[in-house]
């Protein structure tokens, strides 16, 4: 009986040894710096700030996803802009009535 135990054992260990992940591939597949992506455009990289941290994160993508994400951030800020100073302004805000 001991020795069937350990039998499943070492057989269970080495079925788990054996099982990697997949290979990233696609758009899951680790971009780098001049590497052409999938769209075709090239692959650049830039360091964005984390906050609480003091080193940036190294963050790689196509040229078409940092014109995305670039036209996203200027969205959010101008939208955010907008709600501060609508906010900011009106009746409300001035004491007196």
């Amino acid at each position: 009986m001991n020795l069937s135990l350990k039998s499943a054992f070492v057989a269970a260990f080495a079925l788990a040894a054996c099982a990697t992940p997949p290979a990233a591939t696609g758009a899951q597949a680790t971009l780098k710096a001049g590497d052409i992506a999938p769209d075709g455009t090239a692959v650049s990289c830039r360091d964005l700030e984390v906050i609480g941290s003091r080193f940036p994160d190294r963050t790689c993508k196509s040229e078409a996803a940092w014109k995305q994400f670039d036209e996203m951030m200027a969205t959010n800020a101008k939208e955010q802009t907008d709600k501060f100073q609508r906010v900011g302004t009106g009746a409300a805000t001035s004491g007196g009535g």
